[in-house]
């Protein structure tokens, strides 16, 4: 159904399909808008900058050979991309199945997912995609599920345009309002924030899939695209900081993009409002919820009494509402109950199942409910197609199961209850050293507010005792120099004042046994800080995003037990507080079962200042661990009592060799 001109090029034929056909680009009669370029990866570059020469403005490259085809190809790669530079032309690809218009029946693909139907309707939703064949399925469901595509968009891989290109482009767009995408990697950071930032300012939701959290999935996406998949927590950090929703896999990505696509008004909390026809269903619904971070809280008393008059007597007219199978006639009582529940709830969920949708009558009292600003999802394994599409068009998406229903919920949730993140302001240290050992890190952090133990580097027997005596009581001694010092057994706590000489000793020894050779800078001498709870804060640089920031548990127990949470550097202080309270160890911190509660302000303070220290470092600075932070009770503050920095000797991004000094 193009309407445009299409111009077959090739030296070989002279007619394709009834079209006359040309033997090169500089013979036809006008200058194309876009130029599908088909032809052996080795005459790529030539067709690229034939076609850039003539002021053509695209071209997407379906051929494939280059950077995911090894060196060889990598260069033919670097050669398109120097071609398209020279001349100005814009490409896709290459390695890409095309791309897909529905707005101007353009199909400029070879993907088989168009001989299974025509283009769909023209709508309001683009998809992107890293993966050709992938992206194609998911083309193919979207038509099948009824979604109104606008645009779709393979990658391939991103020689010149790439993921951040693509939203952007979307964004802009006036007839796209919902994206979804399909991503492995992001390789230009800042330019994705930009994107995703100015798509929350526009209102327009970007849903993605992000594969490669696993080992198997890493490795899988690394050879199917020729680049490495970026770290997964970086991913996730990114993706709430920025208002990004992530979708765990194609069916919810397509059942988040319809729910954004057709509904009018989002939830505006997260409490939901059940009513069903099956009791069971009920409860599947409630337990769904309560995994997935929604409440279905209890209904007040006066809408009990109004939900009683007009149920059958042994039906259930707490939350979650249960109809019971003798209500499926009683069209009247169904519009009543939704507007009970729009009223109490921030979404309605109806669950229609047997005898309901036979003749359909149930469809009337949602379509009258869906008038009200409370958005009501329908889930029914046995809608019809028809009854869909009257509910889709009133702003009522229909679901299969209770789970895609609450899923979608979730995100819609959290899509709804972003906020921007606040800014915050890099601290950047003066006159930065190679190398920080921990007495120089922790000299650091004290000039920017934080507090650690009194003490100090010694270099004999007869320091450590003297500044052990000053110090009073018990001290922690540590030999300078190394990393995981516990392991070694270059670590003493609790050493007494006429101990300090004789351990003095013992850590030399013990790093001469472990570590031959090694350059100890000497031992450091502090006092023991005792009580509190052991937290551990750390900064770990990741591509494409920077520092990805971690709290969680402290000392050992933080491998073992995994309870961190995850931020973007930098991070205010409320941002950080936000992240210590979603732990599952809070309420170790929060006076559990009347223990004394700690110094949770102090320790969200330490999170923020080290991201701005690790973010005004930048990439110089790989990783950053204070483990374990001591966190006293409230008022006392939270005391760093070790300090780990891995650094690079030269300010480097990217893929380039990292040397570590410690």
């Amino acid at each position: 159904g193009y309407q445009g001109r299409v111009y077959p090029v090739n030296p070989g034929l002279t007619e394709v399909n009834g079209l006359r056909c040309y033997s090169a680009l500089s013979e036809l009669p006008e200058v194309p808008d876009l130029v599908g370029i088909m032809v052996a990866a080795s005459k790529v570059p030539e067709v690229v900058e034939e076609a850039g020469m003539l002021d053509v403005p695209f071209a997407v490259i379906i051929s494939a050979g280059f950077g995911e085809a090894g060196a060889k190809g990598i260069e033919l790669q670097r050669q398109v991309v120097d071609a398209a530079e020279r001349t100005g032309i814009r490409v896709c690809g290459p390695n890409s199945v095309g791309v897909i218009s529905t707005a101007n029946r353009m199909p400029v693909t070879f993907t088989s997912a168009l001989s299974q139907g025509a283009l769909t309707e023209p709508g309001n939703i683009g998809i992107v995609s890293q993966s050709g064949a992938f992206g194609t399925i998911l083309y193919g469901l979207a038509r099948d599920q009824g979604l109104a595509l606008h645009t779709y968009i393979s990658t391939g891989n991103e020689a010149q345009l790439g993921i951040p290109d693509y939203l952007a482009a979307m964004v802009r767009h006036p007839g796209i309002s919902t994206i979804g995408g399909y991503v492995e990697t992001i390789r230009d950071g800042p330019a994705f924030v930009d994107a995703a930032l100015a798509a929350r300012n526009a209102r327009v939701p970007v849903v993605l899939v992000k594969v490669g959290a696993s080992a198997a999935g890493t490795s899988a996406a690394a050879s199917h695209t020729g680049s490495l998949t970026g770290n997964d927590v970086a991913y996730q950090a990114a993706f709430d900081r920025f208002g990004v929703a992530r979708a765990i896999d194609e069916q919810h990505l397509l059942d988040v993009l319809e729910a954004f696509d057709v509904m009018p008004d989002l939830p505006r909390g997260n409490h939901i409002a059940i009513a069903s026809m099956s009791g069971g269903a009920g409860v599947l619904l409630c337990d769904a919820a309560d995994q997935h971070g929604l409440a279905v809280p209890p209904f007040p008393d006066d809408v009990v009494e109004r939900l009683k008059k007009v149920l059958p007597p042994f039906a259930a007219a707490e939350n979650p509402v249960d109809f019971t199978g003798q209500f499926v006639t009683n069209t009247v009582g169904l519009e009543t109950v939704l507007s009970e529940l729009a009223a109490v709830g921030d979404a309605v969920v109806l669950f229609a199942g047997f005898g309901w949708t036979a003749d359909g009558a149930w469809v009337d009292p949602v379509v009258t409910a869906s008038e009200s600003k409370t958005p009501i999802i329908v889930v029914s394994p046995l809608a019809t197609d028809e009854q869909r599409a009257q509910l889709r068009k009133v702003g009522v998406p229909v679901y299969a199961s209770p789970l895609q229903a609450i899923r979608v919920l979730e995100t819609l949730v959290t899509w709804n209850s972003w906020t921007a993140p606040g800014g915050v302001l890099p601290l950047e240290p003066e006159n930065m050293p190679p190398t920080i050992s921990e007495s120089e890190g922790k000299t650091i952090l004290a000039g920017l507010g934080l507090s650690v133990p009194k003490g100090q580097v010694v270099q004999s027997e007869a320091a450590a005792r003297t500044l052990a005596e000053e110090l009073g009581g018990l001290v922690a001694m540590k030999a300078v120099g190394l990393a995981h010092k516990t392991e070694i057994g270059a670590v003493r706590l609790g050493v007494a004042s006429d101990e300090a000489g004789i351990v003095y000793q013992e850590l030399l020894a013990a790093v001469a046994t472990s570590h031959p050779g090694a350059q100890v800078g000497g031992v450091l001498v502090e006092e023991m800080i005792d009580g509190g709870l052991e937290m551990v804060v750390g900064a770990t640089w990741q591509e494409p995003f920077g520092h990805v920031m971690m709290v969680g548990m402290g000392g050992v127990g933080v491998e073992l037990l995994g309870d961190t949470a995850f931020g973007l550097a930098p991070i205010g202080p409320e941002e950080a507080l936000a992240m210590i309270e979603s732990l599952r160890s809070y309420p170790l911190l929060d006076g559990y079962r009347g223990a004394t509660p700690l110094d949770v302000e102090a320790l969200a303070e330490a999170v923020s200042v080290v991201s701005r220290l690790a973010d005004g470092i930048g990439p110089k600075l790989r990783e950053l661990d204070l483990n374990p932070i001591r966190v006293l009770p409230v008022g006392e503050g939270a005391v760093v009592l070790d300090f780990l920095a891995i650094l690079t000797e030269r300010d480097v991004t990217g893929t380039q060799d990292v040397v570590p000094t410690t």
